[in-house]
């Protein structure tokens, strides 16, 4: 069993979501309160989301 996992706290930011996500290369990302308990799950879609502006989202869109 793994003791020492990658999280992100529910109060992070976005930002700070995203960087982890990246810094760690995860495709998704477990969201825990300060009791370490599972809020939910932030999936590497939903992290780009996040951080890219929205111009690029129209134009990644337009190419599909």
């Amino acid at each position: 069993m793994y003791t020492d996992l990658v999280t992100v706290n529910e109060k992070d930011s976005q930002r700070d979501v995203a960087k982890k996500m990246a810094k760690y290369n995860l495709l998704a990302l477990p969201v825990v309160d300060d009791e370490e308990k599972l809020k939910g799950v932030v999936t590497v879609d939903d992290a780009l989301d996040m951080v890219l502006p929205t111009g690029w989202k129209k134009r990644l869109h337009e190419s599909a």
